[in-house]
């Protein structure tokens, strides 16, 4: 009888987040008595796996990133790509920490757009996330890291 299903944006958070915190995201989805899985179900696993379809490199294959998750979201990592996964910010530019290797390239995973961005050699770098840039779900930023 419960009708409070989570939305599609919480599912890809919670997925995203278990990415970035090296952990599995279960959903408990079971069948109705007549063997079928409930519309509402079947809609929103739909949804994320459209989402995965396009955003699926910065899930499959990953650990969790170099960062620790954050108020803003988490990182994920496969190889010399960190994926950020923007899930709660809104500003023109994010501040990040020094990632252990020199950041090579910074783009949007949506459509490849180069974002700018400034490294400093004491704190880290910083990446402009310009107007149009973020996406109400998951604003994702590779950075493509240089070889140690």
């Amino acid at each position: 009888n419960d009708k409070k299903f989570k939305s599609t944006k919480d599912l890809i958070h919670y997925l995203v987040r278990a990415a970035g915190n090296n952990a599995n995201f279960l959903l408990n989805v079971g069948p109705m008595p007549n063997g079928k899985i409930q519309p509402e179900f079947t809609q929103r696993l739909n949804e994320v796996g459209q989402w995965l379809q396009k955003n699926g490199e910065s899930i499959y294959g990953t650990r969790s990133g170099p960062l620790t998750p954050r108020p803003w979201g988490v990182t994920t990592r496969k190889g010399n790509t960190v994926y950020l996964h923007i899930l709660n910010w809104k500003d023109p530019a994010l501040a990040m920490p020094k990632l252990g290797q020199k950041v090579k390239s910074v783009r949007l995973l949506k459509d490849g757009t180069k974002l700018d961005f400034y490294e400093h050699d004491k704190f880290g770098f910083f990446i402009s996330l310009p107007k149009g840039t973020h996406d109400e779900i998951d604003t994702i930023v590779a950075v493509e890291l240089a070889d140690k």
